[in-house]
């Protein structure tokens, strides 16, 4: 649906599911999303899924990442709480297994999303939260053009004894060069 010279963003499938329940449940990348903490069954991740899968809200819309070269999925990232009216979305995103992680994929994957939200949904300004010992993720958005932080929420995400503040980045249609 969308490509970069590396990856494309595509719907889910029901295949995905099996992949998703287990990044969901990985203490590692629930500490890097602020996700549930709370083991997810088969069958809460098979209702999760269906959700997502039916939504006719326009208010979530949820991307595989896939490389284009072995079509594997290896992660996802959505907009939402669209907000039609203000122009609005959060951005959030998860690179599930570690052997994709810090190989770039992230720079490709904002930009189709970011171009996706202004260029056909209209929206105007797009968020994203972000716990700050998330080095990988804190450097990403300052490498993408325009993203600024605009905010801290202090001491928000309970994780291992310790609470973290949580950043939050925003980017502005109006402020891409």
């Amino acid at each position: 649906m969308l490509e970069s010279k590396r990856i494309r963003l595509r719907p889910l499938k029901v295949q995905d599911k099996l992949k998703m329940h287990e990044w969901r449940n990985s203490l590692d990348l629930i500490k890097l999303t602020q996700g549930i903490r709370f083991p997810k069954t088969i069958e809460m991740e098979t209702s999760w899924f269906e959700s997502i899968l039916n939504d006719i809200s326009n208010k979530n819309v949820y991307f595989a990442i896939e490389t284009i070269s072995q079509d594997e999925f290896i992660g996802i990232v959505q907009l939402n709480n669209i907000n039609q009216i203000s122009g609005t979305s959060t951005l959030g995103f998860m690179i599930g297994d570690s052997k994709n992680q810090g190989q770039g994929y992230g720079k490709e994957f904002v930009e189709l999303i970011v171009s996706y939200a202004f260029n056909i949904l209209n929206l105007r300004k797009i968020t994203s939260y972000v716990v700050d010992y998330n080095s990988k993720s804190l450097n990403l958005f300052q490498k993408l053009d325009g993203f600024k932080q605009e905010g801290k929420l202090v001491e928000h995400f309970y994780f291992e004894d310790s609470y973290n503040d949580v950043l939050i980045y925003s980017l502005h249609r109006n402020k891409i060069k």
